[in-house]
């Protein structure tokens, strides 16, 4: 019998092992092609309304551009959590809010104020923007042109399609933002991998980032 235990258990570690080692190679191959699958080119159509994810408010001058090139008559704005670091806060530093930076984009490029929607309060992840969009569109079915980085639009697809389910989205990619594919080569491009990685890991894990985690309960 203690024959038998000995052999399971030693097929049982080679099975570990095995898996293990498959793990590896294929969350190896994931990151190292991160730079290709982490991007989205969706062609941009005829919409009801574009979505400016917040981040990079570069994102705005993208969202302007096809709101002039008439693809939706709304920009969606959301209201980030901000958290300016008190200590330069006490020494006089101004830190505008990134809502008001990205309503100023938007109208530099010329996009009236009546064509913007802010919506949501001290959303922290892409989650609680989704959540803070599902409200403010409510159950009406809706094509939304969601504008962020490249290195995001993955995640941010997988994340509101669960979510606004009953919208359509369009990832277009932007022109404003660099993103390598051979993201190693880029320091950018390279902190940006390994934080949508870690970011990716969190939502699987069942754990986005929250402004009031206990709103989720």
């Amino acid at each position: 019998m203690n024959g038998h235990l000995k052999r399971y258990f030693r097929l049982l570690l080679q099975v570990v092992g095995a898996l293990s080692l498959l793990g590896l190679v294929i969350g190896t191959a994931l990151v190292l092609t991160a730079g290709y699958w982490l991007r989205m080119d969706d062609a941009p159509k005829k919409a009801d309304a574009i979505v400016v994810l917040a981040g990079d408010i570069r994102r705005a001058i993208y969202a302007a551009d096809l709101y002039h090139q008439g693809f939706a008559p709304l920009i969606y704005v959301s209201r980030p959590l901000e958290e300016p670091p008190q200590s330069l806060v006490d020494l006089g530093f101004n830190f505008p809010r990134q809502e008001d930076q990205m309503l100023r984009v938007l109208a530099a490029k010329g996009v009236p104020l009546e064509a913007v929607r802010v919506y949501g309060q001290d959303v922290q992840s892409t989650v609680e923007e989704g959540e803070n969009l599902a409200r403010e569109l409510g159950p009406k079915p809706r094509t939304l042109i969601i504008v962020t980085s490249p290195f995001h639009c993955r995640r941010a697809k997988l994340i509101l399609s669960g979510i606004l389910r009953q919208h359509e989205l369009i990832m277009p990619l932007t022109p404003y933002e660099r993103f390598d594919k051979i993201w190693w080569n880029h320091q950018l491009s390279s902190t940006a991998v390994v934080s949508e990685v870690a970011k990716f890991a969190f939502y699987f894990l069942g754990t986005p980032f929250r402004a009031n985690p206990a709103a989720a309960n």
